[in-house]
């Protein structure tokens, strides 16, 4: 098979690649980061690139020639929410600094260096309050250690440990011993760094999941690595994370070889793709993980950079599409102790929502789809400068709010809410979800023949019109008559009234942003309860610090995965007759 060379001239970035390779592909073997919701499947058009002055979607183009490709720009500073509702608990963390004093062994005495190890490790806990001696595994990078110490400074030492591992065992020195949790979403990832001494928060950092040059859901990507295999799409997040580490450290001015200890969560597809874990079992019935429970692994076999001995906590998941994400969130909130029935919402690519209180817990999980991500939106984008994020209505006149206050150049989901609320308002759109004839209500071109025009190209910031389509109104009732045929059905589950939900907390950055009446404007959410809605950010990077600030915590975690309840929606008889009831939008 021939092979060609591709140059990418803004880049100044040359690879080789095989004949039929697509331009995408051929992005990524660059090391690039290209926009492909959709997978590269040719119908979002997000891809597009100048090929010989010509637009082209780069998934759709097949290399049979040396080429020279010109990206087009994408919008790279997006708002990424790490910031979540705090809950203070007592600092006592699983990993534990011990200073120690191994005793010498004795002339006739048969005792090993990690004999006494152990036992010096275990007086320190039980002066600290441990009612039972710990079992250690041995490792054999210790061993030599321990003889070191011994000579050259007496016994005295500081073992670095976690459960049943000495993490480390070295000189008593004044280096800073740290922590870091990741929350990893299906769009973006949020990083933090502890103080492993004071449970300190010392700084945050973010980025675009890299695997949305995959595909925008959880279904793409899990299909992808079925066909290709897992390890693509788990490296390209192991190498992003320990750019996040790095990032992490050189903010806060320590050193990644001093974290000791790392977590993660992520819905159960990032969860498994992260551990290497192909999810064929996600896309086949009856969509079960291939494992559920809490998980620790040296960190060394993720390579993300941390000290050798590190370890890696991976909290549990519920269910095939109610992740450790969703535990996260019920950590963060909770949930176990909460006497108020409580319904909790994390709506992004996928809705995960629990409905319950300390007695019991409902879970499910809505395919809501990317939506409110951008994707399948034609002027549809993440959140970052020129996307429209609010919408009001003034005078009968539509009055949109950009990121940035520039001039507008897509649509982000807050925005995507806000405006149909508000032509549903003004009567552009009916119940049903149909455009009306009105001043602009336009033809875009031949695909998109009814449109409403909110920014023409003179009044844009690309030069293109802005616009939301009858098409993106149809995505958005699939999308909100999910979520909200979702919490009916959970509420007949419980046996309660939606009256009788308390309060409601919604997770994530869409729900932070999102106007919560325009939400209940337009059914996503039950009109009943827009005055007990409660904003609680990035709950999900929340609860993944307090797994690693709290032992009790990190064991709540999985009493919560255990004892929350899962409700397949699909598999509920009166689920689609709900669902389509929830299709269109209230009258007011």
């Amino acid at each position: 098979m021939n092979t060609y060379k591709v140059f990418f001239t803004k880049e100044k970035k040359e690879v080789s690649v095989q004949e039929g390779t697509t331009v995408l592909e051929a992005e990524r073997i660059a090391g690039l980061s290209p926009d492909a919701p959709c997978g590269g499947a040719g119908k979002c058009g997000k891809c597009t690139v100048k090929i010989n002055g010509s637009v082209e979607k780069a998934c759709q183009i097949k290399i049979t020639a040396d080429l020279e490709v010109e990206t087009i720009e994408q919008a790279s500073e997006h708002r990424i929410l790490v910031k979540g509702t705090e809950r203070a608990v007592a600092f006592q963390p699983e990993l534990e600094i011990l200073d120690i004093e191994i005793q010498s062994c004795k002339v006739g005495e048969n005792s090993s260096d990690w004999k006494r190890l152990c036992e010096a490790v275990n007086k320190k806990l039980r002066e600290k309050g441990s009612k039972a001696d710990r079992v250690f595994r041995p490792k054999l990078e210790i061993l030599p250690v321990i003889s070191h110490l011994m000579k050259e400074k007496g016994g005295t030492a500081r073992a670095i440990v976690s459960g049943d591992e000495i993490l480390e065992l070295k000189e008593q020195d004044d280096k800073p011993v740290l922590m870091a949790a990741f929350d990893i979403g299906t769009t973006t990832v949020a990083g933090y760094l502890l103080d492993g001494r004071t449970g300190e928060q010392l700084a945050t950092a973010s980025a675009l999941n890299v695997q949305t040059e995959y595909g925008a859901d959880v279904i793409m990507r899990a299909n992808y690595s079925l066909e290709h295999g897992a390890e693509e799409l788990s490296a390209c997040i192991r190498v992003l994370l320990k750019k996040l580490i790095r990032t992490l450290c050189k903010e806060a001015g320590k050193e990644p070889e001093d974290i000791y200890q790392v977590s993660v969560v992520g819905n159960t597809c990032m969860h498994h793709l992260f551990l290497g874990i192909v999810p064929d079992s996600l896309v086949h019935a009856p969509y079960n993980p291939a494992i559920s429970h809490g998980l620790t692994f040296p960190a060394e076999k993720f390579r993300l950079g941390i000290h050798p001995g590190g370890q890696l906590i991976a909290l549990p998941v519920i269910a095939g599409f109610v992740g450790a994400d969703t535990v996260a969130c019920l950590l963060a909130v909770n949930l176990e102790e909460e006497k108020k029935m409580t319904l909790m919402i994390d709506i992004g690519t996928n809705g995960e929502i629990v409905l319950g209180n300390s007695k019991r817990r409902i879970a499910c999980s809505t395919a809501a789809g990317p939506a409110f991500e951008g994707a399948k939106i034609a002027c549809g984008m993440r959140g970052a400068e020129g996307a429209i994020e609010h919408a009001h209505l003034e005078e009968g006149r539509l009055v949109c709010k950009v990121i940035g206050d520039g001039k507008p150049t897509g649509i982000c989901g807050s925005g995507l809410i806000d405006i149909i609320a508000g032509l549903l308002e003004a009567g552009v759109i009916d119940e049903t979800g149909r455009l009306m004839e009105g001043p602009r209500v336009v033809q875009i071109d031949d695909n998109t023949k009814t449109a409403y025009l909110l920014a023409g190209p003179s009044e844009s910031g690309n030069g293109k019109p802005v616009y939301l389509s009858q098409k993106d109104i149809r995505e958005v009732q699939l999308a909100k008559g999910a979520i909200a045929a979702g919490i009916a059905l959970l509420a007949e589950q419980m046996g309660i009234t939606l009256e009788q939900i308390e309060q409601v907390y919604i997770a994530g950055a869409f729900g932070n942003y999102m106007d919560p009446a325009g939400a209940c404007r337009i059914g996503m959410l039950p009109g009943i309860l827009k005055d007990r809605i409660i904003p609680v950010g990035n709950a999900a990077g929340e609860g993944a610090k307090l797994a690693l600030l709290n032992n009790e915590e990190l064991e709540r975690a999985e009493r919560l995965a255990r004892h929350t309840e899962f409700l397949e929606l699909a598999a509920l008889p009166e689920f689609q007759d709900e669902f389509v009831d929830q299709l269109e939008f209230p009258e007011e």
